[in-house]
């Protein structure tokens, strides 16, 4: 059984992390493409290597964050 993730699926594993924290902060109309990028260091361009458009993120993104369960507070 593989363990080890490729870069691609780390990338796209973080991407989602910093979009569900950006829903949780601000509402999901209110989150960027180019700002979660940003945020990771990476290109707008690069983005659609992972997705096929916004909405599609931010549909991942709130289905990840139910896949988890509430953030813990600190």
């Amino acid at each position: 059984m593989r363990t080890t993730l490729t870069k691609k699926e780390r990338t796209h594993r973080q991407i989602l992390a910093e979009a569900a924290n950006a829903i949780r902060i601000k509402g999901p109309e209110r989150v960027g493409v180019a700002e979660v990028m940003n945020k990771l260091g990476l290109t707008h361009g690069g983005f659609y290597a992972h997705f096929a458009s916004k909405e599609d993120l931010i549909a991942q993104a709130i289905t990840s964050m139910f896949d988890q369960g509430p953030p813990i507070p600190t």
